[in-house]
């Protein structure tokens, strides 16, 4: 027999833990079990799972003695025709769709953004040229012969203009 140091300890690896638990609790839910069995309350929760399962067999033959039309309504009212087969197959290009709608509407929101910016654009533009239109005419008043010669005449500075024609030099 193999002697150990007191300081070795033994310790179970996490596996072996966790199966060690695990087979408590398989025993425990048998134990369980057998007691339900021995005191007829399983027998109870067959016979609910039985008039059950004959329910959910009646209501089926109930939807299927219906028209195909009040069953079509009565899925789309109900939201059961989501889970039929046929629907379900059309889910990608209904995703697909909803995502081409959200681009469109993106892209007219932008376009819409755009729109309105350049409309302010075009009102700061027409601004700026009626802004340029008026100080070209004080220019134009400003430096006109006639307001010169006031300008001239206010400060007391006596000018006469030339009375022969100029002579032009090439």
């Amino acid at each position: 027999m193999a002697e150990y140091d007191e300081s070795e300890y033994f310790t179970d690896s996490k596996e072996e833990i966790a199966k060690r638990e695990a087979q408590e609790a398989l025993r425990r839910m048998v134990r369980t079990e057998i007691r339900r069995v021995q005191t007829g309350a399983a027998a109870e929760d067959m016979a609910n799972d039985i008039a059950l399962e004959e329910e959910q067999k009646a209501a089926e033959e109930k939807k299927a003695k219906r028209s195909r039309w009040s069953r079509w309504i009565n899925g789309v009212i109900t939201g059961d025709i989501l889970l039929v087969n046929e629907v379900k197959r059309v889910y990608t290009l209904l995703t697909i769709l909803g995502v081409i709608f959200f681009a469109s509407i993106a892209t007219m929101f932008a376009s819409l953004h755009s729109d309105l910016q350049r409309n302010k654009l075009e009102k700061e533009l027409m601004m700026l040229k009626e802004r340029a239109i008026r100080t070209s005419e004080r220019c134009y008043q400003h430096s006109s012969h006639s307001a010169i010669l006031r300008k001239l005449q206010e400060r007391g500075i006596e000018i006469s203009d030339p009375k022969t024609q100029p002579k032009i030099l090439k």
